[in-house]
């Protein structure tokens, strides 16, 4: 008999497997009869009140938080909170999220639950009232709930008022060396907002503007492009960006990868998509799992299995390439081989895959 499998471990698994409710069973199992909280306790209760918000069982999630929080007394964290702040703002009980958030403040809230209220505000009552909460309740140097509020003024605003707030805008925030990047972001939300009214001028004049790309983020990266190869008039732009951040290690990751690699599939150029993969994985970048993974989906999706083989065989074998195949992956196999006439393989794999569930969710490793 090996070593026990921390219960933390059989959860996330459990989730992974799509057992949400099978999990949940289990912590509640738990936390029922041990009165002695472990040190992953609030990471198991965090886990599976996530997985109800992932899959949109709001109301099952707001439960589970009264129940592991305040029936069973265990200390939450600010995660905790974060989960049914976002459950309560997607059932439209913004008010709801509020009275939370008042619990929560001495718990640190961060980012998220600014980002969260703010947009929830915004989209409720409009960026006045977004923003006069958003002064009271976060602190100087949040600045993620202030781009959720320019771009709900933005909603709002007609193209001489909205090029009026760009310089303004810029006055302020573009030689903020407090909050480097912060700018590009704003920036960001401009290009987005010129492209989408049909100014194509207006839009490169403020992606011209991002004048430090050091301190630009593989996120603020990520939305540029999506806003580019979104813009069909923008696509050139979007390949050198692609390219200028395949040049340093910290502008770029498994996103931007597959935002260009998914992007030559809808266009059914397989070789483009291929070569955007490789030349990501060459030597001296570091190898993501993500884009492995990505890859092997678009392959099945379109039948070529040969090619998703020598990925998924890669992603098995590769020590480099840590962890090894998750079960999305595997399934994404399985429904290429299925989709290709290729039973016997799809039986194959598919027993494969019970094996490691099999091993993921018993009690001892081996």
């Amino acid at each position: 008999m090996g070593r026990p499998v921390s219960l933390l471990y059989r959860v996330l698994t459990m989730i992974e497997l799509s057992n949400v409710d099978g999990a949940v069973e289990l912590v509640r199992l738990y936390v029922s009869k041990d009165d002695r909280p472990r040190h992953d306790t609030i990471l198991i209760c965090n886990a599976v009140i996530g997985a109800m918000c992932q899959a949109k069982r709001f109301r099952d999630g707001i439960t589970l938080f009264h129940y592991f929080f305040n029936a069973k007394n265990i200390v939450p964290n600010i995660i905790s909170f974060n989960h049914v702040i976002k459950a309560f703002c997607e059932l439209g009980r913004v008010d709801d999220a509020l009275q939370l958030y008042r619990h929560a403040v001495p718990f640190g809230p961060d980012k998220e639950t600014f980002r969260l209220l703010t947009q929830a505000l915004a989209d409720a009552y409009g960026y006045r009232e977004a923003s006069s909460v958003r002064l009271c309740i976060c602190s100087t140097n949040e600045w993620t709930p202030m781009l959720v509020e320019i771009r709900a003024r933005l909603d709002q605003m007609d193209a001489e008022d909205a090029d009026d707030y760009f310089h303004k805008s810029r006055l302020i925030y573009d030689d903020d060396s407090d909050s480097p990047g912060v700018f590009a972001s704003i920036a960001t939300i401009f290009v987005e907002y010129w492209l989408k009214h049909g100014n194509e001028k207006k839009a490169m004049e403020c992606y011209s503007s991002i004048r430090t790309w050091v301190s630009v983020s593989a996120t603020t990266g990520n939305t540029l492009l999506r806003i580019f190869l979104a813009n069909g008039n923008s696509e050139l732009k979007a390949h050198t960006l692609f390219e200028n951040m395949l040049k340093k290690p910290k502008r770029f990751d498994s996103d931007t990868i597959n935002i260009m690699v998914d992007y030559w599939f809808e266009l059914d150029e397989f070789n483009k998509a291929m070569e955007t993969f490789n030349e990501s994985q060459q030597q001296g970048r570091k190898r993501m799992v993500g884009c492995y993974s990505n890859m092997i989906a678009r392959l099945c999706e379109r039948g070529m299995m040969w090619e998703a083989e020598g990925l998924f065989e890669d992603m098995c074998s590769d020590k480099d390439l840590s962890p090894p195949p998750d079960v999305s992956t595997f399934r994404s196999m399985v429904n290429g081989y299925v989709l290709s006439g290729r039973v016997d393989d799809a039986i194959k794999i598919s027993n494969k895959l019970a094996i490691l569930k099999l091993r993921k969710v018993s009690i001892y490793e081996d």
